[in-house]
């Protein structure tokens, strides 16, 4: 396969206006990058991970990071980061991520096109990416889990995978919801690190707030805008909706 086809995916956070500046010089400096989007936040770029968005690489404004605090503790580690700095420098918070290069915020091609030479010697063999989830597979560190620590009250106890009907992130908690009870536990994980633990043929996220067990499903309806609304086997007073970007790998999820 020719090196074009390897696209390299950037997502970019940035104020627009520079934002969209820096885009074309990475166009301009790597012809293999593609952008993805021009986001104006480091919030926005969490919420836009937690969809399940593909990204091998962030171009993120350094100032940008004193908005959003905890971006840092919510951000996939195993995500490549360039830094962009109106006065560039190195700091042990920014090396919590994967922090690859620190350059100005007006960056030349020349400059630009040096990070991503970076980028692809270290992140490049055979010529594939490795990111993410291949990264981790590669390491061990995604040992899948078969048990989890809940809460309840005042109450710790554990439970186990068959126990999950789905797991539930709701404003800023994640819940354990259990088959056949429909009871809701607290868990101290994030669905982000949770989907790269659990079992893909058992588990699959069908929008950003939902982990569900194939286990769980009841029935499957067609549902506005082309999504999926699946009614479970469990007792849920809300939706349980596959978002559209989500529905055909869901369609194949189901059926493989």
């Amino acid at each position: 396969m020719e090196a074009k086809n390897h696209f390299i995916h950037c997502l970019v956070i940035h104020k627009p206006e520079e934002g969209y500046r820096l885009s074309h010089h990475i166009h301009q400096s790597c012809v293999e990058a593609k952008t993805m989007e021009v986001l104006p936040s480091w919030e926005e770029a969490i919420h836009y991970l937690e969809a399940g968005n593909r990204v091998d690489l962030i171009l993120g404004s350094y100032e940008l990071i004193d908005l959003h605090p905890y971006a840092f503790e919510k951000m996939n580690k195993f995500i490549p980061v360039i830094f962009t700095s109106s006065k560039p420098f190195v700091t042990e918070k920014a090396f919590s991520l994967n922090c690859l290069d620190f350059i100005n915020d007006n960056p030349s091609d020349e400059r630009l096109a040096k990070s991503f030479e970076k980028f692809k010697s270290l992140y490049r063999a055979d010529n594939k990416l490795h990111f993410s989830k291949q990264i981790l597979g590669a390491t061990g560190a995604n040992h899948q889990k078969s048990r989890f620590l809940v809460k309840s009250g005042e109450q710790l106890f554990y439970k186990n995978q068959n126990d999950v009907a789905f797991f539930l992130a709701d404003k800023g908690q994640t819940y354990l919801i259990e088959m056949g009870s429909g009871n809701q536990y607290l868990i101290n994980y994030k669905l982000m690190d949770l989907e790269d633990q659990l079992d893909p043929e058992q588990f699959f996220r069908i929008n950003r707030g939902i982990i569900l067990s194939i286990e769980a499903i009841g029935t499957i309806k067609k549902h506005l805008n082309s999504r999926l609304k699946i009614i479970p086997k469990v007792p849920f007073e809300d939706e349980l909706i596959v978002s559209r970007e989500k529905v055909s790998k869901f369609k194949k999820w189901v059926s493989q």
